[in-house]
């Protein structure tokens, strides 16, 4: 068995894997509805990840900008776009938030519990405080990050996650997940690493090691509203249900407030 030395996020092969072990998921179709509810013309993508998202915007008639620190997710992302003939409507960096015009667009989206991967208060003040300076006056942010307090629902154990599918070169992967370290911190939220397990088809096991922020919702409404957002909704899962004390997600729209209408 080999540990990967750095971030799977930076692995091609990792990345190779992302999407097949994500695809069919309820988030795109949220956040795609949402977007266009809201009427939002353009969209910053916020840890853009392999580019579904803002594929699926762009096919909408929506111009999204993606941003993601990691190369190994911008270039795929970036393949995507240009072979769905997407190029017109898709701007992909290889960076953050702080990285986009300010004031620009209608409305921002951090999916794929992106908001999680911001593992100190600072950081995750920080990407806030960047991404409210993106967005016009009255634009909106929404983004999910799983419950704290529905962890048990969260079951992330080889016997819940173990599966075997076609590996995008051919043949199978095995990939299943395994919670390895547990660090309570009662102002921000427990910190739980899972080390995701990957036997690919020429029989190699790789292991990387993930660590998440679990956020209580209390926490996630301070930091909003230090930043300077108005929290608009918080919903327990992709249905909208309300949250409850065990439901899996916290799911939450923001708004940045538009003083001129004041």
């Amino acid at each position: 068995m080999e540990k990967l030395a750095g971030r799977w996020t930076e692995d091609p092969e990792f990345v190779k894997l992302y999407d097949v072990e994500n695809q069919g998921l309820w988030d795109v179709d949220f956040y795609r509805d949402l977007v266009l509810e809201l009427g939002a013309r353009r969209v910053l993508d916020v840890g853009c990840g392999t580019g579904v998202f803002a594929a699926e915007l762009a096919r909408r008639g929506v111009e999204v900008t993606g941003v993601d620190p990691a190369a190994a997710m911008i270039e795929t992302a970036r393949r995507r776009v240009e072979q769905a003939g997407l190029g017109d409507r898709v701007t992909l960096i290889r960076g953050t938030a702080a990285d986009v015009p300010p004031a620009r667009f209608d409305a921002a989206v951090m999916m794929g519990h992106v908001a999680q991967y911001f593992l100190t208060r600072a950081e995750w003040d920080q990407a806030l405080t960047q991404t409210f300076a993106a967005l016009t006056p009255g634009g909106h942010l929404a983004f999910e990050s799983r419950n704290p307090d529905g962890m048990d629902a969260d079951a992330w154990d080889e016997q819940s996650t173990r599966a075997t599918q076609p590996h995008p070169d051919g043949g199978e992967f095995t990939s299943w997940l395994e919670v390895v370290g547990m660090e309570h911190d009662d102002a921000d939220g427990p910190l739980i690493t899972a080390r995701g397990h990957n036997i690919f088809p020429d029989g190699r096991h790789v292991t990387a090691d993930e660590p998440l922020r679990y956020r209580p919702l209390p926490v996630l409404r301070d930091s909003l509203e230090q930043a300077g957002f108005e929290v608009l909704d918080v919903w327990g899962d992709w249905d909208q249900s309300p949250v409850e004390s065990q439901s899996p997600e916290l799911i939450v729209l923001a708004q940045k407030p538009d003083r001129r209408s004041a």
